[in-house]
């Protein structure tokens, strides 16, 4: 499966990941929300050291979090946190509402994670290591199933996986507690918060006679 951003507008088009997979068969035992309060605003992608990104516009999520605005076009998102002792981690649901699946098929499904971090006023969001986690299965240290698929026609140098980590939400948990190399140490997008003063502060477009 090549995954596109189906979250676009939280996202900003970026191809998580290289278009690189991994889905774990459960969500990891833990307390979960659609709607974490911290959530609603506008909120500005910025870079990283190491992968500076330019800003595409500021994102506004809705009060009830189900849709995000930049550029004013509207679309809807969805999102899970789900908060576990190894820490805090973001499902990216599917516009379809269907689990994501890998391998021949299909067979194999799940749902696809970030790990999520929050300081404040500014969020972090890192993805999981497909090339440690494809690794870790053909090691045997992680009960599961990779492939490389077939990456002719796509515009990407880097190597790309298909990964899926098997286990109940137990065992999912204690593999996120026994393994924090899962996920990249550097974060895929940080997003900080606009000031409501910074946000009030908008221009006003000039007014016209009519005439």
């Amino acid at each position: 499966m090549q995954r596109t951003a189906r979250l676009a507008l939280l996202l900003l088009s970026l191809c998580l990941g290289g278009c690189s997979t991994t889905v774990f068969e459960s969500l990891p035992t833990g307390t979960t929300t659609d709607c974490d309060p911290a959530w609603p605003g506008r909120w500005e992608p910025v870079g990283t050291a190491d992968d500076p990104m330019k800003p595409q516009g500021v994102v506004e999520i809705a009060p009830d979090c189900r849709s995000a605005t930049t550029k004013g076009e509207t679309k809807p998102i969805r999102l899970t946190l789900i908060d576990t002792r190894a820490g805090q981690y973001l499902q990216l649901h599917n516009d379809s509402g269907k689990p994501d699946c890998v391998g021949p098929g299909n067979t194999r499904c799940g749902a696809a994670l970030l790990r999520y971090e929050r300081d404040g006023d500014t969020m972090r969001l890192y993805d999981a290591d497909h090339a440690w986690i494809a690794a870790a299965i053909k090691a045997k240290k992680i009960d599961g199933y990779s492939m490389r698929p077939d990456t002719k026609g796509l515009k990407t140098k880097e190597p790309t996986y298909n990964n899926f980590i098997a286990g109940n939400p137990d065992r999912i948990a204690k593999l996120l507690r026994k393994y924090p190399a899962l996920f990249v140490r550097e974060p895929l997008m940080v997003l900080r918060r606009v000031p409501v003063d910074a946000a009030s502060a908008q221009p006003t477009p000039p007014a016209t006679d009519g005439n």
